[in-house]
């Protein structure tokens, strides 16, 4: 089997735990839709800055930026229309505000807020969020056939979805602005205009984290006010985009226990939120090492290839163990295997290898 269909949308979504080489699969699939000739960007939400290293690159920034021809070149590639970028969250939210503030100067005093300044890349959902923004965003630039997204490890993959609740949940805040926001300008005779909960709640913030940040606390709620359709609206058309058929959720594993049961959970949280799944990448999958040590067996040297070559047996047994488990959730037939692969994958000529496993069989072109 290929990823084939995968391809048959505008936008791919790779998924999975840590460590299992989404990165590398986001930017081989990015590099084959660039060379079948679509306008393509692939983008990271992951923190670790290691999309730029697939491609040659020495950074990726906020916007995209179109590998260089001479790294095609170099590879032995055709040039390609491809597109590279790694989120940067506190950037893209600056944005949100100064789309959604009704004036700029209401947007400025967001900004320089500190309370803004401490959440804003740190709050719980704030990287998921974000990422689902800069989508929306390049989706409707209209400027690009083919979008893939690498996303954070696995259970986290799914706020994806979820994050836009817990956002606008917190920054519509009702209990908390109630405490909050009559302190914004109120001096000393602010507390005789609260009920006495209010009172003994502001008492304890204050104390806990001085008057000056309750200040930019309340600030922030008071500046954010009647911002909170607009988040929401966003999320939702989001939502909307991601359940659309142009969109396709690739799964990649190890074979690993613990990788498999996070790809089942996140196989089966797709299927229960209505999402197009692309297809699964099992990566780094061990060979066969039998009769490694041939005519040497009985030396020292041929004894210890093959004791080798035994223990390389057991881990791929195991393996096979896992996928077995894994073939009970999700069809073989659905699956792409890439092995275990004895060099970094840290340039387009690496890459090219991976998508000619990824689409072997398919409408991958030979590339020599």
């Amino acid at each position: 089997m290929s990823l084939e269909s995968a391809l048959d949308g505008q936008i791919v979504i790779c998924a999975g735990p840590g460590g299992v080489g989404k990165t590398t699969v986001s930017a081989a699939i990015a590099m084959e839709g660039a060379l079948r000739g679509r306008q393509t960007c692939v983008v990271t939400i992951d923190p670790a800055k290691r999309l730029a290293d697939a491609l040659g690159l020495t950074a990726l920034s906020n916007k995209p930026s179109p590998v260089p021809d001479e790294a095609f070149e170099a590879a032995g590639l055709p040039p390609a229309p491809l597109d590279a970028m790694m989120l940067d969250t506190k950037t893209t939210f600056d944005d949100l505000v100064h789309r959604y503030a009704k004036s700029e100067d209401r947007a400025q005093s967001i900004i320089d807020n500190r309370f803004y300044q401490a959440i804003s890349g740190a709050l719980s959902g704030t990287h998921e969020y974000m990422a689902m923004e800069k989508l929306y965003e390049l989706y409707w630039m209209g400027n690009y056939d083919l979008i893939v997204i690498d996303t954070p490890p696995t259970r986290n993959a799914l706020d994806f979805l979820d994050a836009p609740k817990r956002m606008t949940s917190f920054l519509e805040g009702r209990l908390l602005k109630w405490f909050l926001v009559p302190a914004v300008g109120g001096g000393r005779g602010v507390f005789r205009a609260m009920n006495l909960a209010a009172v003994a709640f502001l008492r304890v913030v204050q104390k806990v984290i001085g008057a000056e940040a309750l200040k930019d606390t309340a600030d922030f709620f008071a500046n954010f006010e009647g911002m909170y359709d607009g988040f929401k609206e966003r999320a939702q058309a989001v939502y909307e985009l991601l359940r659309q058929d142009l969109t396709r959720f690739v799964v990649v594993v190890s074979p690993t226990d613990q990788a498999v049961e996070e790809a089942l959970f996140l196989v089966s949280s797709m299927t229960s939120h209505h999402l197009h799944f692309g297809g699964l990448v099992v990566n780094r999958i061990h060979p066969r090492f039998s009769g490694a040590a041939g005519d040497a067996v009985g030396t020292p040297l041929g004894d210890r290839l093959a004791q080798i070559a035994e223990e390389f047996e057991q881990v791929r047994r195991r393996e096979e163990r896992c996928l077995k488990r894994l073939e009970s959730e999700v069809p073989s037939r659905r699956w792409v295997r890439i092995p275990y692969m004895n060099r970094d994958v840290a340039n387009l000529s690496s890459l090219n290898d991976v998508a000619e496993m990824i689409f072997a069989g398919s409408g991958h072109l030979a590339r020599d």
